[in-house]
Order: C-alpha cells, then structure tokens, then sequence
C-alpha cells in the first residue's frame, strides 16, 4: 500500500507541474476528439467578444453596487477604491470619465495579486492527521498548475471509466446505470474548464491531483465503481459551484463577500475532507462505508457537504441581490444539461384540477392507448415474450446511453403485437421500481380503426403522455407550455397539428433524463403519409439533448426496411418464439379439455403436432385450435390434425369455403358483417353491428330482417371476427384478416365502402328512424361542429348521422362502376330535397351541424362536401341559386367551397353567379382569405387565375385573416406564402389594420423565421417599415413582444438584416423596441414565466449590443426612457391614445399570451433574477451612452434633469 501511495503521490507531482505532452487531442464528454489549444482559443475568444451589457460583464467588481438602478454619482471617488462612474460635469463639457464598469480583461492586475488562495486555506484549516494524509498524496495547496491541462487530462480517465463501465455493462442495485456518473463527471469537469480557462492560472485552484488520484485506483466492480464515480461527481460539482461563485463575488471588499469567502472556504474544506476519506477507504477497499454514507442524506461527509453548500447559496443569494442575479440564474441552468439521476422535471410541471387536466389531455388526444395496450394484455399468454428481453440486442439498446432504435419485425401472424406488449410491461414496470422521472410512450397502430393509423394521431398520443403526470390526490401534473398551447389554439380555433406535436415533444425529450418511445405495427400505419412519422422520428433523435429509446414492430415492408434498416433489429424467427407458441397452446388445450374429455387423451398429439407445424405463427396456431374446438370425438380430432392448412392463406380460404357453404341468409349476414367491420371509421360495438347487418342493402328497401344474437353471428364468421372483450367492439381477428379479403377476395374500399354507404342512405330515408331515436337539442343548446352520441338513443344512429358522408365521398375515385354511383347518387338526391329546399329527413340531420343551419339549404352540405358526393347536374340546375344566402355563421356558399378546398364547386357556383369579392355576414372574408386559411394552395392557385385580388384587404379590427397573405403567414404554410408572393404578387409592405400592421410583423411576432426570411429576401419586405396600425410599429418590435419572447427572428432582424433598432414608435404605447421589451419585463415577472423573462433579458442584450439607445427621442418633445419603462406600468407619456387597437388595461396581451393564472409560481425567483440582470444593462448602457456622447443634446439633458442626483434615485420595486 505504501509503494502504492508513493507511485500516486510521484504522479500527482508530475500532473502539477508539467503540461501534458503525450496525447495533444483532448476528449469531450460527448467522446469526441479536439483540439485543446482550439478549445481555449475558442473559449478566450467567447470571453473577448462579450459587451457591456452581457452575462460576463456583470461579473465585475462593482456588480454589488449597481445591482439597484441608482443616479449617476456627482463626486468622485479615489483611486484606489474607484469603481463607480465618475461625477458629470456637463454633457458638453471635457471633465466627464469613462465608466470603470468595464470587462475583467480591461482592469489592472491589483485585485488578482491580493485574491486570496481559498483552497490553501481550506487546506490549513484541515486536521494535521488529514494534512499529512493528503501530503502524503502528493497535494501541495501552494503549487500552481494550468486548469486546461488538468482538465484534459481528467477527461481522458473519465473517458477510460465509462468505457469500462460500457464494457461491464455495470448497473448499482439493477437501478441505475453506473456509466452514468463517468458522464456526469465529464460533464461537471467540462463546465469547470469552460468557467476557469479563460483567466489567469490560479493558485492550487482546486482538487484536480486528489481526484487524479482517486481515479488511478484499480476498481473491479461496480459498487466500487459506483463509490469512486459517486464522490467524484459530487465533488466536481461543489467545485464547479464553488469557482462560479468565487469568480462572481469574492473579488469584492464588503461584509457580505467577507462572509461568502468564508462559507467558500468551509466548502472547500469539506471537499477535501471527503476526498482524503473516500480515497483512504477506497484504497482499502473498504468503498461500503462510501456508499453508506453516499446514499444516507442524514449524516456523514456527503451530508456535511451539502450542509455547507447550503449556506453557501444563502450567502450567495444576498450577494445575487448586488449583481443582477446572473449566476444564480446560470448555475440553475447548467443542471439541465447534465445526463440521467437528477432531473428538473416537476418544475417544469403545473398541477392543475383533474377535470380541466383531463379536458386537456382529451384534447389533445382521445386515443384510448391504455386500453388498447390491456387488451393485448390481457391476450397474451403469460410467461410469454421473455426471450426477447433477454437477446443480446434488445439489452444493448435498452442499456445504452446514448439515443437507440430497435425495429422489430417479423411476417404476419408471429406475435408482434404480444411482444410489443411485453416490451411496454417491461418499461412500465422498471420506471415503476425506480421512480426517475424518465418519459414513456407508447402507440399501438390498427388498420381497422382510423384513427389509429394517422401518423397525427400517433404524435398527439406522445404528446399526451410525456406531458402529465398523475398524483395520488385528485389532481394532475401538465406541462406549462402544454397548457399555454392548448389555450392559444382554442382561442383562435385550431387543432394541435403535426408541427406543433414536433415542437412539444421535442421540448418534452429535453425535459426528461431519458424517454422510451414504443410504436407497434407501424406497417398498419397510412401507407401515404407514414412518411412524416418516420422524418419525426427523426427529426427527434437528432435534435433530443437527452437520450431517446425508439421501439418499433412492424413487417418488413419496403418503405420501413429502407428506412430503418440501418438501425439494430431483431428479426422473429419460428425458432424464437417457438417456446411462446408451445405456451400457448398448453393454455388453449386445457380450456379444450375441460369442454371435451376427448382432447385429454390426445393432447400430447396435438401440441407436438400444432407446435411444429406453426412456424411461429400464433395466427395459424390460434385458427387450428379454434377448429379443432368444434370437433366431438377423438377420430374427428385426428381427422382435423391430419388435414391442417400448410399457411395462414390457406386455412382462410377453407373458413371463407365455409361461409359460402351457409344457406343465403346466413351468408349474406356474415359478409355483410365483415364488410361493415372492414368499411368502419370507428370500431363498432357489439350492439352496433348487431343493428347495422340488419339493412340489406341489395333490396333497396329500409326493411330490417330477424335480429341476430352476437353469439350466432360470431359462429357465421368463422373467427374473421372477434369481440374485443376490453372495449366490446367488433374486430377482425388479425389484419391478415383484411388482407386477405382486399387481395384474395378483392374487397377493396369501393367495394365495402359502396355496400355500407347505400345502407346508411336508406336507413336515414326511413321515415321511423329518425322520430324516435334522436333527441332534438334545447334552443339555448349550443350547435356542435359534430354530432355528439349522447344526442342518440341507438348507437347505430349516432355512426350513420356522422359517418354516412364519408363512406359515399369518393367512390368514384376509388373504382365504383357508374350503374352503382348512379344508384347512389338517386338516393342521395332523394335524402337531400331541393339545393334551397331540402327533405324532411335532411332537416332533421342538419340540425346538429352549425355550418349547415338554416337545415332548408342542402346546397350548404355540397359545398362542404363538394365533388366527393356524386349527384346529377339536373340537381344543380332544378332552381336557381341565390349565392348572397349565409349560413347562420355569416359563411356564403363560395366561402365554404373555398374553405374545404372544393375547385369543382367553386366552378359551378361561379358560373352561377358566385363573386371572389369580399361576402359573408356576422364574419367578413373572401374565397382566397378561406383557401390561404386552410392550406389549399391549389384552390388559391384556381382562384388567383380567376382574377382574384390578392391584397383585397378586409376593413375590420380582426387579429386574423385581414387579407390572405396574413392568413397564409399565420398558418406558417411556406408554400402558400410563396404562390401568393411570387405568383400572386401580393404586397409583402401593405398595412393591415389588425393587432400586427404588416405582413411581416405577423410572421415576426410567430417567431416563423422560414416565413420571415421568404418575405425580406424574396419578398423585398422593408424591415424599417414603421407601421400605421398594431399594437408594434415595427417587425423588430413584433418580433421582440412576441408572447414568447423568441429570440431567433430577433437576432435575424437585428444581426443580419440590421434592422433600425432606434426607429421611433411615436405612436405606439413604447416609443422604441427597446423600451417596449424593457416594459413587456413586467408581464413575464407578473406570470413568473422564467423562459419568458430570460429571453427578454437576451433581446434588451442584443438591441443594446446593436446600439439602441436606452433613452430615445421620438418627436414632439417625448423622450422614451427604456429603464424607467423597466419600473413603470406603462410608458404613458410615450402613448398615442387615439392609436386603433390600444388597450390601456389589457397589458397587449395578444394571441398566444399566457394568462395570470399560468403562473409558474415555482419560477418567481428565475424571472426576477433575469428583470435585475436586464435592468443592470439598461442602467451600464445609459452610462456609457452618456459618457460617450451617443446620446443627443435632449435625452443628455433628460438624464442629467433624472439621474444626475446627489442623492441615490429609488424606483419601486
């Protein structure tokens, strides 16, 4: 042991003194190579390039003096202790002095010579026995070393531990992955180098030769492991904190920094005292004792530590008080970059009442995932699926780090769908033993139900689940910026699109350590438009910061092999699951042994028969056992063994022989059912279907036929069809199922389609149908945008009130001969009555529609549905047609074709009389406004070349759809913006009389940077456009008081197109951009929005770093004051007050704004430490805007009349 020491202690020296010369590349938490020498230049570089009004320079050693806004001091101090502004003599005069609130770089070297060396001490305060011990290990306080190298070095090992941790594959207690603390401790030994490189070397600044030396010590398992990774971690981390803290404050000469050196010192102290104590045990391995204490927040050295740190950060926040609340607010959002244990997730969550969190949640998706995922469940055979999380591929994707894909894929009927399930059990039962705040996910894809083949639906289902969490009190936990999303697309009647879902989950991936994403049968997805769900995949592995776990099961159809076929996969052999299926069939055969006795005898027969001929294949397996179940004797059981189907097509085409082989009735009931099953939008319930395969649609009568049981209909099927006894709806037994009859039997959509449409047609034209099974609505009843099942006392009722137009729409396009869309297209007419007069059944229907109120104009429902219902010209022509007719929503017939993006009506109408020019009633717009509103670039591109005017401007006080530029731009549609732009040559520079003022401060304000570039570059959008109507005056002003405080389009305007930050807004409530953003402070302090308020904070950093100026002249003798703006409610002597669009009281709370109620309270403190931060730059760059005459003879004098005081000014808090 002692040559041991001796052989550290011989390398601490050399580690201290000499640079490292054997390996010139340094290593990156992420692994990744680079240069050292390029790593400081880079940081030097980031330190030299920061202004007066960054985060660096208020890290100077008058930041405790001017954290409160205060007047410009008229006497000077010595020079000696000189920090402050010098006292002005005159605005014009020659005395005045530059401000020494400068950057550290620019100061004399006088404060560094006296900063005292805490470590040493720290070191000194220590026991002699713990001195001599770490003396022993070659720690020498008074040394100095360069920080670069220590932490190059210390990567490198870091690098080597987590490589062996990899290797190992080392878990402590199975709960947490040991790699994990190698990256926090490459992650903390990174940001310490990024803080102190840049400056001067320090003396013996910090524990590097100890921790060196704990990690030369030879550890063979993962407890050691995890005793020598645990307390470096925690050490780095009070360094690293320690070093922010030290770098910020304990420059300065008060009692308060007195009194932070001091707990700085305990600090340090009790590093070392737990280094010289971990390392003594480690190196006996004795590491127990460690993890004892480690784990045990009650007492030991880990205990101890954290007690001192707390004072610290007591300390620490007094000081804060001083300097603008800048490395608090630093130090807090380091914490999000670090990997696993530790997370911020429940600040980022809100509780809210179960039923408005539900509401929410409903909203956002009403899949009902968990009770697809039961239903599997509850099917699947236990002990089933283990093998799969025992192969060597699935352990390495589940283990890993770093973001993973594993594609399962295996041919129909192998059990994907029961693995996938045992998966999502085996995620939901590690999180639930080790409670981590990691995401989960899951989505099970089914062909049968439409609404679970939407790759839109899949995202939304995400989004719900990785945005809540559930409390054991009757409340739930939602994300905050779910709920400001919800509210901002209720208020402006929008649903949670693709793009939306992608920002969420994104913002979702970061939030957690981990997220594990499940989808199963992904082939079962919309062949046309699965494509956007596998680019979102994408999209969120590249962009995550946090690992992400995607599982996906399907087939190996072209389309996902090219797409994931370079990612680890596990393809289902029958070997693999052969263990699975022989587990089955043991259960299936005791339920057939206690029906027949006969089964008994043979039941070794039949297993050993079933198990080798399914080639794993539980389809097939399930099938057989299902025939057999029929049979009553022995000789019926091996007649039926002896003659199995070789495939899965095979014993369909016998089931199918069967069906046909029934008497006609019976027959026709049984595919009639399939074909409902096949045909419907969502799953049917059991009595449902029982009432739907009643109407024959072949008669063409509305007479029912005997009812049937579910039992007798089951039988007819011939196990096609299954209940699912979870949700009680009707399903077919496997999607093999409804491939066969599309390819075997050519049951394509227009075939079940067509069957299901025309009975849905002559059940609404039955005149008993509708008086007794719908309830008509109350008169104060508000009219939904869709029938609502509970309006309907039989379930079949409700899914023909609402479905019936989707199953007739199209059936030309997809193959339906012209005798059956004639005969469709006669009962259609029949149900519809007159265009301005319609039947008796349609007006009851109607009724629940608001777009189609008054129920006497079905010419309403074609304009709706357009081409998609076929009826005959003669229908068209039987009346003449009064186009200035509304709905009771102010909507004409041209604004509804227009709106549903139907060119073929919209042609008839116009040749009818139709007009492109402003129409409707209670709501004003035109046929373009609703085509660029809804995304139908081809309905605009037919109405422009129908001379349509593109900036037809709609005068009315609307904050959307004022022409259709702004429409298109509000939608973020890139390709409308562009025909309307380029094609449509729109004026990209119109004023629009609605709360933005111009086009381009419409996509400012979204923070739509795409949009925003389309219209300066390609457009010729003036940046400098000074607006006529708003609440903004400018783009940059709309970009800067945007609800979210966005900053990406606001380094655009201002970095790269440069725009005017000093344009004077004499008409607006601010007066300037700046002023407006300092004021704007004070709804994100009211909400406590912490993100909202750093990003003001970075923007007045940006506008000041671009030369605005803090005090402005914006005419008519009115001076804005962007730091009294800061302070005041509003800058009244700035306001126009005949402005249209002002509202004095509603503090400019435009769409999208979060609401008081929103309040993050846990976020108070965050978002008062950015408003001290932003006003310690407004304070520093009116300074030196005076002193350096950059301010005009006006705002100087103004400065001088406000600040130049004797006495300190107070403004209130």
């Amino acid at each position: 042991m002692d040559r041991w020491r001796a052989r550290l202690s011989r390398r601490l020296k050399r580690f201290q003194h000499e640079e490292p010369a054997a390996d010139t590349q340094s290593t990156s938490p992420d692994c990744r190579r680079r240069d050292p020498v390029e790593h400081v230049k880079e940081l030097s570089m980031r330190r030299s390039t920061a202004s007066v009004s960054s985060e660096d320079s208020i890290r100077n050693r008058c930041q405790h003096e001017e954290a409160v806004p205060r007047s410009l001091p008229e006497k000077r101090r010595s020079p000696s202790n000189s920090n402050s502004p010098c006292h002005i003599k005159s605005v014009t005069g020659e005395d005045r002095k530059p401000d020494s609130g400068l950057p550290e770089s620019s100061k004399s070297g006088s404060d560094e010579e006296k900063a005292e060396n805490l470590w040493k001490e720290a070191f000194e305060r220590l026991s002699p026995t713990s001195q001599d011990r770490l003396r022993v290990l070659g720690y020498e306080p008074g040394s100095e070393t360069q920080q670069a190298g220590a932490v190059d070095i210390l990567l490198n090992d870091l690098q080597v531990k987590r490589m062996l941790c990899e290797k190992k594959a080392w878990k402590y207690k199975n709960e947490i992955f040991v790699r994990d603390y190698a990256a926090k401790c490459a992650t903390w030994v990174k940001l310490i180098g990024d803080l102190v490189v840049p400056f001067a070397p320090s003396q013996a600044a910090g524990p590097w030769g100890l921790i060196k030396v704990a990690l030369e010590i030879p550890v063979k398992f993962a407890d050691e492991m995890v005793a020598l990774l645990g307390t470096v971690e925690r050490v780095l981390q009070a360094t690293y904190r320690g070093r922010e803290y030290e770098s910020a404050y304990a420059t300065g000469n008060n009692d308060i920094v007195d009194t932070l050196r001091r707990n700085l010192v305990n600090v340090y102290q009790a590093i070392l005292e737990l280094l010289s104590y971990s390392i003594n045990m480690l190196s006996k391995s004795t590491w127990t004792r460690i993890l004892d204490t480690m784990f045990d927040k009650s007492s030991g050295l880990f205990s101890e530590l954290t007690a001192k740190e707390e004072e610290l950060a007591k300390t620490a926040q007094a000081c804060s008080a001083a300097t603008g609340g800048e490395t608090l607010y630093h130090l807090q959002d380091v914490r999000r970059h670090l990997p696993r244990i530790e997370t911020q997730v429940a600040g980022s969550l809100e509780k809210l009442a179960w039923e408005e969190a539900m509401e929410i949640l409903d909203w956002i998706s009403p899949v009902k995932y968990g009770s697809h995922h039961n239903n599997v469940r509850g099917n699947r055979t236990p002990g089933t699926g283990e093998w799969l999380l025992q192969k060597g591929t699935f352990r390495d994707w589940e283990e890993s780090s770093s973001s993973a894909v594993l594609w399962l894929r295996g041919s129909p009927g192998v059990g994907k769908t029961f693995l996938t399930s045992r998966v999502i059990d085996h995620v939901q039962d590690t999180l639930t033993r080790v409670p981590n705040d990691e995401g989960f996910a899951y989505f099970y894809c089914n062909r049968t139900e439409d609404n679970r083949t939407r790759p839109l639906a899949v995202a939304q289902s995400y989004v719900r689940q990785l945005s809540a969490s559930a409390s054991k009190s009757s409340s739930l936990y939602i994300q905050s910026r779910l709920r400001s999303t919800y509210r901002e697309l209720r208020m402006s009647a929008e649903d949670l699109d693709f793009k939306r879902c992608r920002t969420l989950l994104t913002e979702s991936l970061n939030l957690y350590p981990r997220t594990t994403l499940v989808l199963d049968a992904f082939d079962e997805c919309d062949l046309t438009s699965r494509g956007d769900l596998l680019q979102l995949f994408q999209d969120l592995l590249s962009s995550s910061t946090r690992p992400v776990k995607l599982f996906i099961a399907s087939r190996p159809d072209g389309d996902v092999q090219q797409q994931v076929r370079s990612y680890p996969n596990i393809d289902i052999q029958a070997t693999d699951n052969h263990q699975d299926i022989q587990a089955y069939i043991s259960q299936e055969m005791l339920k057939l042994i206690e029906k027949n006795r006969a089964f008994g005898k043979l039941r070794d027969e039949i297993e050993s028969t079933l198990s080798e001929r399914s080639q794993g294949m539980f389809q097939w397996t399930y099938l057989q056992l299902k025939q057999l179940g029929k049979c009553m004797s022995p000789e019926a059981i091996r007649e039926c063994l002896g003659a199995l189907p070789k495939t899965l097509d095979e014993t369909y085409d016998r089931l199918y022989e069967e069906i046909e082989e029934n008497p006609p009735h019976d027959r026709d009931l049984a595919l009639r059912a399939l074909k409902w099953v096949l045909a419907a939008r969502e799953p049917l319930s059991r009595e449902l279907l029982l009432e739907a395969v009643r109407i024959n649609p072949d008669v063409m009568t509305t007479e029912l036929c005997t009812p049937i049981t579910d039992d007798a209909l089951l039988a007819l099927c011939r196990n096609f069809l299954v209940i699912d006894s979870e949700r009680d709806v009707w399903r077919v037994s496997h999607l093999s199922v409804a491939e066969y009859f599309e390819l075997r039997r050519s049951w394509t959509t227009a075939v079940t389609n067509f069957m299901v449409g025309k009975a849905c047609l002559l059940f609404m034209l039955s005149d008993t149908c509708w008086n007794e099974s719908i309830h008509a609505p109350n008169d104060d009843e508000e009219l939904y945008a869709l029938p609502l099942e509970y309006d309907f006392s039989r379930p079949f009722l409700y899914y023909v009130a609402r479905y019936w137009p989707g199953h007739i729409a199209n059936l030309r396009y997809i193959g339906v001969s012209d005798d059956d869309l004639s005969t469709v297209a006669k009962l259609l007419e029949k149900f519809l009555g007159a265009p301005q007069d319609s039947s008796a059944q349609y007006r009851v229907w109607a009724r629940y529609y608001s777009e189609l109120q008054p129920v006497e104009h079905s010419l309403l429902v074609m304009c709706i549905y357009g081409p998609y219902l076929e009826v005959s010209d003669r229908w068209w022509n039987e009346v003449e047609l009064d186009l200035a007719n509304t709905n009771d929503s102010g909507d004409t017939s041209m604004l509804l074709a227009a709106r549903y993006g139907h060119i073929p009506t919209l042609r008839i109408l116009l040749a009818k009389g139709g007009n492109l020019g402003i129409q409707g009633s209670s709501t004003m717009s035109t046929p373009l406004i609703e085509a660029a509103d809804r995304r139908r670039v081809e309905t605009a591109r037919f109405l422009l070349n129908q001379k349509a005017d593109v900036n037809l401007k709609i005068d009315r006080m609307s904050a959307y759809r004022t022409c259709a530029l702004e429409a298109a731009i509000m939608e973020e549609d890139s390709d409308m913006v562009q025909l309307l732009v380029s094609e449509g040559h729109a004026d990209v520079n119109m004023h629009l009389d609605n709360y933005y003022g111009s086009p381009l401060a419409v996509a400012s304000f979204r923070n739509w940077l795409e949009g925003t570039k389309f219209l300066v570059e390609q457009g010729g959008a003036d940046v400098n456009l000074a607006l006529q109507y708003g609440n903004y005056g400018s783009a940059l002003a709309a970009a800067a008081g945007s609800c979210g405080a966005y900053l990406e389009t606001v380094k655009y305007l201002v970095e790269v197109r440069k725009a005017d930050v000093n344009l004077p807004l004499p008409k607006f409530r601010y007066g300037s951009v700046v002023a407006m953003v300092a004021w704007r402070m004070k709804i994100a302090l009211r909400n406590s929005h912490c993100r909202r308020a750093a990003n003001l904070r970075e923007i007045v950093r940006i506008l000041l770093a671009a030369g605005a100026l803090v005090v402005l002249s914006v005419g008519k003798r009115k001076i804005v004051d962007a730091l009294e703006a800061s302070y005041e409610r509003g800058c009244d002597n700035t306001r126009d007050d005949g402005n249209p669009g002002e509202d004095s009281d509603s503090d400019d709370q435009g769409p999208g704004c979060l609401y008081e109620e929103d309040a993050d309270h846990e976020g108070v403190e965050e978002a008062e430490e950015s408003a001290k931060a932003m006003r310690v730059y407004l304070q520093r760059a009116m300074w030196q805007q005076y002193t350096s005459g950059a301010l005009g003879r006006k705002e100087a004098k103004y400065v001088e009349a406000k600040y130049g005081q004797t006495k300190a000014w107070r403004v209130p808090d």
